[in-house]
């Protein structure tokens, strides 16, 4: 009859790796997330101040802006809690980090971000990216 005594350190040591791997974070598995751009200008195109518009928008504004994001450059990684936003994509192919996810836009794209949406954009093409984006926010 053999005994079941010299397998249990083997299990015990697989259990320890186990526990070990499931607490212990991998590099890949969370991608770093940009605190600046590099290589992006944004520029005002106009605003309206909505606490004469309607009731309710005291201290909101609606702003038009265009950002430029060159080749191999990306913007600052941003909430958009409090801030909606719908970005056209007027120029160019560019990659979407939302949430995590990688998800690729092109010109004549309408992105739609909402309050659940965390993210940042990177210009991995040739040319220019150029983004309309609008939205409502706090001054």
């Amino acid at each position: 009859m053999k005994s079941a005594t010299p397998r249990l350190p083997l299990v015990a040591i697989a259990g320890i790796g186990v526990a070990l791997l499931t607490q212990v974070p991998f590099a890949h598995a969370q991608p770093q997330t940009p605190s600046s751009g590099k290589g992006s200008t944004t520029a005002a195109l106009g605003s309206i101040d909505l606490a004469t518009e309607f009731d309710g928008g005291v201290g909101r504004e609606l702003r038009a802006r265009l950002v430029t994001i060159e080749p191999g450059g990306h913007t600052a990684f941003h909430s958009h809690k409090d801030r909606p936003t719908l970005e056209y994509v007027v120029q160019g192919e560019v990659v979407e980090i939302r949430n995590g996810v990688e998800i690729p836009h092109r010109q004549g794209d309408m992105v739609r971000a909402t309050q659940d949406v965390s993210h940042w954009w990177e210009n991995r093409g040739t040319v220019p990216v150029v983004l309309l984006p609008v939205d409502v926010f706090r001054p």
